[in-house]
């Protein structure tokens, strides 16, 4: 997942993590900063070539052959890793937006994990549709082991905001007395507008060339 802010076909600041655990929907539960060789040089030549001016985000494939794009939004997609790694995308976009022109911002440091534990519980119930998976699910997260080590929650932080506890817990208690109530936190998300694999092999076989490296 990466995410670039640009002043003017400028790039102002980048970001890359990589998908380390999917939750609900295939959404992001668990996410690692990463510095992915050549991605900075990439950006600087997309965004100068449209003269982009805000956010820009895409997901990205890495191969052997470099980093594919496969998908491109002109907007910031959960920036909260990038803020915990060092790098204000939301900052750099508000100065835009003030008719600022922010200063370019190092590349923020690889290694940081953060997590969305209502997405790891939602996904649970789904992919797995058993009580324990999501106890299991919940407890490595609250104890911080295995892949949620060190990770920091993003979507639903207690400090300052116990309310945010409420939802989660709402999920958690739900899903373990049902697991297929998942589908009832899921319903009104992006879920349902979200690309579904038969309908990405339908795309593909239409489309000669399936995807187009950046940077050529």
């Amino acid at each position: 997942m990466v995410q670039a802010v640009a002043d003017h076909g400028r790039l102002v600041a980048h970001h890359a993590c990589l998908r380390i655990r999917e939750g609900v929907g295939g959404g992001a539960a668990i996410k690692e900063s990463v510095d992915i060789p050549g991605m900075s040089a990439h950006l600087e030549k997309l965004l100068d070539r449209l003269r982009w001016h805000g956010p820009l985000s895409m997901d990205v494939t890495l191969t052997a052959q470099g980093p594919v794009v496969i998908d491109v939004n002109p907007r910031l997609v959960e920036p909260m890793n990038a803020y915990l790694s060092g790098v204000d995308l939301v900052g750099a976009v508000l100065d835009l937006a003030c008719q600022r022109h922010p200063p370019k911002q190092l590349a923020g440091r690889s290694g940081m994990r953060s997590r969305q534990l209502l997405l790891a519980i939602l996904g649970a119930a789904e992919s797995e549709g058993s009580r324990i998976a999501v106890a299991r699910e919940l407890i490595l997260a609250l104890r911080q082991r295995g892949e949620y080590a060190d990770a920091v929650e993003q979507l639903t932080p207690l400090s300052g905001d116990p309310i945010a506890a409420i939802p989660v817990a709402a999920a958690a208690i739900s899903t373990i007395v049902w697991p297929p109530l998942w589908r009832s936190f899921h319903a009104g998300a992006v879920g349902p507008h979200s690309l579904t694999p038969e309908a990405w092999r339908d795309i593909v076989a239409a489309i000669p060339s399936k995807a187009v490296p950046i940077g050529t």
